[in-house]
């Protein structure tokens, strides 16, 4: 399939303020500048791990899920895709096509070259562009998903949903699988220091910090980070005409930020898992 550069506008969407857009383009120049650490730190592996046909990155709760959707002959979208391992994970599955849409060109790249090394290359697009503002142009889809510290990087959620609702085939499905909002709450460090009130709405700034896959190694780029709560999101289906058929939590870490947390005698939830039917 052709790339495209035509997945949303470069802005924060058709409400947003000046400060959201210039923090958003703060993301992305920090989302740049990890995809070129990664490049060097993960690319080897993952372009030898996806020559095998049998491999895949999704863990059981996904696989899981993704059986009770059904994926055979989709198609299917990931929003805030990184570099697209899970998407060419789900068209493994059998899933007939997928389009990934994310704000890097950087891991857009890198997951060009994944599929082209998976072999799957004539069966996914992906796509530059801001999921606050996902364009018609992208077609209608019978599976979107977003995973593992997609939504932090948003500062609305309403757009997102109401652009998924608006894509979704009728009878489709949204899948998130995301880290669990209550951890924002939390210093990653130490799991035991909270650090801002879970209703909080303004953003938390970073200016620059370890690399998440590879803590030694900083990215020197300002970001920010936006807390939502399980209301937002779970709310925002619901105003986006969604109809929530399966909401789970869960005691594992999907980010690799919070690991530690696995072993804390008592836990907050980790991660959750939400699934959303359109019709």
């Amino acid at each position: 399939m052709d790339d495209e550069r035509a997945g949303a506008s470069a802005d924060g969407g058709a409400d947003g303020s000046a400060a959201e857009r210039r923090m958003i383009d703060a993301n992305r120049a920090s989302w740049e500048e990890t995809s070129r650490l990664h490049e060097a730190s993960q690319m080897p592996r993952l372009l030898e791990a996806f020559r095998d046909p049998a491999f895949s990155t999704l863990d059981a709760v996904e696989r899981e899920i993704y059986s009770s959707i059904g994926v055979e002959g989709k198609r299917a979208l990931q929003v805030c895709c990184n570099n697209g391992r899970e998407l060419l994970s789900v068209l493994r599955l059998g899933a007939a096509a997928g389009v990934g849409v994310d704000l890097a060109e950087g891991n857009l790249e890198q997951g060009r070259r994944l599929a082209r090394a998976a072999g799957l290359h004539e069966r996914v697009t992906f796509v530059q562009g801001n999921a606050l503002e996902l364009s018609d142009e992208l077609g209608r889809f019978d599976l979107v998903f977003l995973t593992v510290g997609a939504l932090g990087w948003l500062p609305r959620l309403q757009p997102l949903f109401d652009g998924v609702a608006r894509l979704l085939t009728d009878g489709g499905h949204l899948f998130l699988y995301e880290m669990h909002p209550m951890l924002d709450v939390f210093e990653a460090d130490t799991g035991t220091t909270f650090r801002r009130d879970y209703f909080a709405r303004e953003p938390l700034a970073e200016e620059g910090g370890p690399d998440y896959f590879e803590p030694d190694k900083r990215v020197e780029a300002a970001s920010y980070w936006f807390h939502h709560t399980l209301g937002d999101v779970i709310g925002g289906c619901v105003a986006a005409g969604l109809t929530v058929e399966r909401f789970e939590e869960y005691a594992h870490d999907v980010s690799m930020v919070y690991r530690t947390f696995q072993d804390l005698p008592l836990r907050p939830p980790l991660s959750y898992a939400l699934v959303a039917r359109k019709g």
